[in-house]
């Protein structure tokens, strides 16, 4: 039908950037004077433009590239203990505009709402007083916590302290444009998945940590979701019998003996950037930090060896903080998986850190807003 070969063509120029005309006739199928309509019909609507140049195709022919816009946006949202992360992405994947707002200590759940319009309405007017036209399509936001997808309702996120919160209902209604909400580490994991470091896999296991650990796990290409949505909390794994707890109050768990608060203080800092942490973690060694960092090792060792067992999965990818704790000995850390898990499952598992690195949560809460825009784009109607 036509609708459905809109939204793959349009899909195909998401998901390269930039492409020729007779890639898509090869990879779709379709004619050349089909694509051709289909092509005019997106560059009016504003999701592509001609490149207006012909390039030479990956089989040696000149046909004309068409790129994904720079122009079309969605606004990604981010709210976490210490900082409120606010950042623009264009459907070509580039981030056009990001701000971080610090908190000195946790805030409630509607005065994050309150702060999440503030920042977003002033920067929809910086938007549109820009020489570019930019046009947003719809917020997508990041939750540190367990989400009902299909209600748009924090269930639990623990280290906010937010708990039952519309936060879907609230934005949409404030915001008059449409809102999408999910879990970080879903996020993260379907964004390494598109355009990272699991790029082509279809069995992925996906550990991100921030302040606490979440999780995503794909098997066969299809996210394992549980019967509510609430799967792959794989923070709250027990792997000792200790009784340090973590933030959902369960004791000896992944999240409660691999802290960032922990590494922090070790190093004698507080409320400080991914990049300055792994810029300490690594660069200045202590008898204290490499202790400190070898246990926490040992532990997401122990943890990984655990889903390796039970998943099987290609390719196991580390974001979040986790990303330079493994970077400090993983040859210690592939030692610990073997160890523990058994070798079959170990065969041709790739262990990779996230490669979109502090933007991947990001892309990924793009990605729901432009998935929803792919499926019906012609109900984006550019305005003059």
């Amino acid at each position: 039908s036509g609708q459905s070969s809109l939204s793959l063509v349009l899909g195909l120029i998401h998901e390269h950037r930039a492409i020729t005309r007779s890639e898509i006739c090869s990879l779709t199928g379709l004619s050349r004077s089909t694509v051709a309509k289909l092509l005019t019909t997106l560059v009016n609507l504003g999701f592509a433009s001609d490149t207006g140049a012909e390039q030479i195709d990956r089989v040696g022919r000149p046909s004309m590239g068409v790129d994904a816009s720079k122009e079309m946006l969605a606004i990604s949202v981010h709210p976490e203990v210490d900082y409120l992360e606010i950042k623009a992405v264009a459907f070509n994947g580039t981030i056009v505009h990001s701000e971080k707002h610090l908190y000195d200590e946790p805030i409630g759940a509607y005065q994050a709402v309150d702060d999440m319009v503030q920042v977003i309405d002033s920067l929809v007017a910086d938007l549109e007083t820009s020489d570019t036209n930019y046009r947003i399509l719809g917020i997508g936001v990041i939750v540190p916590g367990q989400i009902n997808s299909s209600t748009g309702i924090v269930r639990q996120a623990p280290h906010l302290q937010w708990s039952e919160f519309p936060i879907r209902d609230l934005l949409t209604e404030r915001l008059s444009m449409p809102v999408f909400v999910a879990n970080d580490a879903s996020l993260g994991c379907k964004a390494e998945m598109a355009y990272g470091a699991a790029k082509g896999a279809t069995d992925v296991v996906y550990m991100h940590g921030t302040s606490g650990i979440g999780g995503g796990v794909f098997m066969n290409g299809t996210e394992l979701k549980g019967f509510r949505g609430y799967a792959a909390e794989l923070g709250h794994m027990r792997i000792s019998s200790g009784k340090e707890l973590d933030y959902s109050g369960i004791q000896g768990t992944l999240e409660a003996l691999v802290r960032r608060d922990d590494l922090e203080a070790v190093l004698g800092l507080k409320n400080v950037s991914d990049e300055d942490l792994e810029d300490a973690l690594l660069n200045n060694r202590t008898p204290e930090s490499t202790a400190l960092a070898r246990r926490q090792l040992e532990a997401l060792g122990i943890a990984t060896a655990n889903l390796a067992n039970i998943f099987n999965p290609e390719v196991f990818v580390l974001a979040g903080f986790l990303r330079f704790l493994y970077r400090f000995d993983q040859n210690y850390f592939h030692r610990v998986i073997k160890k523990h898990a058994i070798p079959a499952v170990l065969e041709g598992m790739q262990v990779f850190v996230n490669e979109l690195g502090t933007n991947s949560l990001a892309i990924g809460a793009s990605e729901l807003v432009f998935q929803e825009a792919i499926a019906d784009p012609a109900k984006y109607v550019k305005r003059k």
